[in-house]
């Protein structure tokens, strides 16, 4: 799903679009997690730099949850997960065969309360749950956003559009984040680099960034795409209570974040591939990173991060291809686990 703004402002032309040589690396990475990518030496050693920074952190305690699914089941590189007031947990995950939903909600003890979902996605990426409790999914191949009740009916599709390569598995849309007034945002990540505003009702209100132009090698206007506004994939998003909107951007290893038009506020430089960024109910925000130079999250930590004062305040080791906070401070990380019967759950210990 993904929506532009109603009074389309100018395209940013400052906002360059993900590079080919970063989308062929999200393929990569996706599609043989197990094997660590081919790095030139700058990768290597801004791989090295998350490292030392990441031993520098001090650990966070938690309690770690490995929820068992019950009745057992197989859940397939889970990208996401999310959890509503109740207490239920929404997986999104990729499973092999067509008759298996890859939408499945569990209650807080790991039983499968229903699923749905067979059909409708080509590459299951993003779930969240919006402050009304709907739940909403993005597909990462076709960019299409579906909203439902808790329930799995249908309420609501956005077809983002202006995907620059239908044949590429990732080329659409990654992720959305929700403002009080219900409006949604949308970040159309893989192959363009550009984020839209909709009305909860679907209808686009604006947008700023790039749209990809094919073929993508000639989309590339600089070889490193590192300026402010500029992404090689931007892969989450989160709305924060500061009405900032933070972006994961997950090739050049870094949080960006913005107003709401787009305007470049600031930036964090971890290292390696940043995939997630969430905040908790409370304001915290947490973002996971892992150095490319292992198999797809290995040594992979979240990091508690303070943007006003550029701290980083504490690590948790675990991966996560994307992130959410519970409405009671559990994190829930799409670990993209090859094969798997549990659902990680962090919670913080006070």
């Amino acid at each position: 799903m993904c929506v532009t703004w109603l009074c389309i402002l100018p395209m940013l032309s400052a906002l360059a679009s993900s590079p080919a040589a970063a989308q062929n690396q999200a393929q990569t990475t996706s599609q043989n997690p197990s094997q660590p990518p081919s790095l030139s030496p700058e990768q290597r050693a801004d791989a090295e730099a998350l490292r030392a920074l990441t031993n520098s952190i001090p650990l966070l305690p938690v309690e770690r949850i490995a929820l068992k699914v019950n009745p057992p089941m197989t859940l397939v590189g889970y990208s996401a997960a999310a959890a509503d007031k109740r207490g239920n947990i929404y997986v999104i995950h990729r499973p092999t065969d067509t008759n298996v939903d890859p939408v499945i909600v569990l209650n807080a003890k790991g039983n499968l309360l229903r699923s749905w979902g067979k059909g409708m996605y080509t590459m299951p990426h993003s779930i969240r749950i919006d402050p009304e409790g709907n739940v909403w999914t993005v597909d990462a191949r076709t960019s299409m956003i579906f909203k439902f009740t808790p329930e799995g009916k249908k309420l609501l599709e956005i077809s983002v559009g202006d995907i620059p390569d239908s044949s590429l598995a990732f080329c659409g849309a990654t992720d959305v984040t929700f403002a009080p007034n219900g409006h949604v945002y949308v970040s159309d990540g893989y192959c363009n680099t550009r984020f839209i505003e909709y009305t909860a009702d679907g209808r686009k209100l604006q947008e700023w960034g790039k749209i990809a132009t094919v073929p993508l090698q000639a989309f590339r206007t600089r070889p490193d795409k590192t300026g402010p506004r500029e992404f090689a994939v931007a892969h989450d998003i989160s709305l924060g209570r500061d009405g900032i909107l933070y972006v994961a951007d997950r090739e050049n290893g870094r949080l960006q974040w913005f107003d709401k038009n787009g305007r470049y506020l600031g930036e964090k430089k971890f290292g390696g591939q940043l995939y997630s960024v969430a905040h908790g109910p409370s304001g915290d925000l947490y973002v996971g990173a892992y150095p490319r130079d292992r198999a797809a999250f290995n040594d992979a930590f979240i990091f508690k991060f303070d943007a006003k004062s550029g701290k980083i305040l504490g690590k948790i080791e675990a991966p996560a291809h994307q992130l959410s906070v519970a409405p009671d401070g559990t994190l829930l990380p799409g670990t993209r686990a090859p094969t798997t019967t549990s659902v990680l759950l962090l919670r913080p210990v006070k």
